[in-house]
């Protein structure tokens, strides 16, 4: 394994730890703020006022500076998919804050989906044709994503829960997964110097897409469930991400004979089937939760209510009446007579 490949695993793999503990952080505060919030720059406002969720949001720099080292050094198609690991990093933080145990379910899922991700990386050699993506290609892709998007967002609005915090992710990932293409141009220019991207139009675009890929991540958290926005969110944006790798940076995945592209596949099948059961393992988390807070509040109704004694209060007894004519003085006068 060449020098490359471990630089890119390794600050794939810290990306990855950063946006997970982004995730669980910005999500438990995120999830306070009341609805009529969502999908409004007010929302940040009301965010950067609590300070877990400051933290969060620079663990989400961290995350988003070492993933665009990992693009420096290698493909998107082989960077994303070891992003996609964020799920299951923020489900272990979240049951190690929150106390709670998986099911014997959820760590066969998490063990499936490391397999499989290791699979993946060893079975494919992925490779870039190029850094920068043609105007004329950007000019079919971005009508597209932004139609994806607006979609998705229109119908998270009109869900609630869960439904809502996955559409929502997924229409997060969406931008995620463009922005990522558009890292690696970025990162590209700065090989002209440090201000060698100011001449460019593609990382001022980026950061617009980031912001709203950002505002749509926070709106999905704001709907309270943190496995299904997280997991719209990591199985959306490495898709995306490799769709776009492959469709607009010409990126391939070399596989040598059939036996390789069938574990390719499988390997795919085992992530996106272990994504899928570790994104309900939150969900029923947060319904046992919610089931046993139900019990206790009505347990406490039906308790008969203390009985108290009544104390009749005592009056007090009435101060002595002043008279009301001011008593004669008794200045005696001596006789002069």
């Amino acid at each position: 394994m060449s020098v490359r490949v471990i630089a890119t695993v390794t600050f794939s793999v810290g990306a990855a730890f950063f946006y997970a503990t982004s995730n669980v952080l910005e999500q438990s505060e995120a999830e306070q703020i009341p609805d009529e919030y969502s999908l409004r720059p007010s929302l940040f406002f009301r965010l950067v006022r609590r300070p877990r969720w400051l933290v969060g949001f620079a663990a989400d720099a961290g995350g988003y500076l070492f993933a665009a080292i990992a693009l420096a050094f290698g493909a998107v198609v082989f960077v994303q998919p070891i992003l996609s690991s964020g799920l299951l990093i923020s489900l272990l933080l979240a049951a190690a804050i929150n106390h709670h145990r998986f099911r014997r379910i959820d760590l066969a899922a998490a063990g499936c989906f490391s397999l499989g991700l290791a699979v993946f990386l060893l079975e494919t050699s992925a490779t870039g044709g190029r850094d920068i993506v043609p105007v004329h290609r950007w000019v079919i892709a971005a009508p597209v994503i932004i139609g994806v998007v607006a979609v998705l967002v229109v119908l998270g609005r009109g869900t609630r829960g869960a439904p809502r915090a996955a559409l929502l992710g997924v229409g997060a990932g969406t931008c995620f997964g463009a922005s990522a293409v558009l890292t690696k141009g970025f990162v590209h220019y700065f090989r002209d110097g440090p201000f060698g991207w100011l001449s460019h139009w593609e990382p001022y675009v980026m950061a617009v897409v980031i912001i709203v890929g950002f505002l749509i991540a926070q709106s999905a958290f704001q709907a309270g469930s943190l496995a299904a926005s997280v997991a719209g969110l990591e199985a959306t944006e490495p898709v995306v991400s490799v769709v776009f790798g492959v469709g607009l940076l010409d990126e391939h995945v070399q596989t040598n004979g059939v036996f390789d592209a069938t574990m390719v596949a499988i390997s795919a099948a085992m992530v996106v089937a272990a994504i899928l059961v570790l994104s309900r393992a939150g969900g029923r988390e947060q319904a046992a939760a919610e089931a046993a807070r139900a019990a206790e509040e009505s347990r406490t109704a039906d308790a008969p209510a203390p009985t108290v004694e009544r104390v009749e209060p005592v009056e007090p007894a009435d101060p002595p009446r002043a008279s009301a004519e001011p008593p004669e003085p008794r200045c005696a006068i001596p006789d002069i007579t």
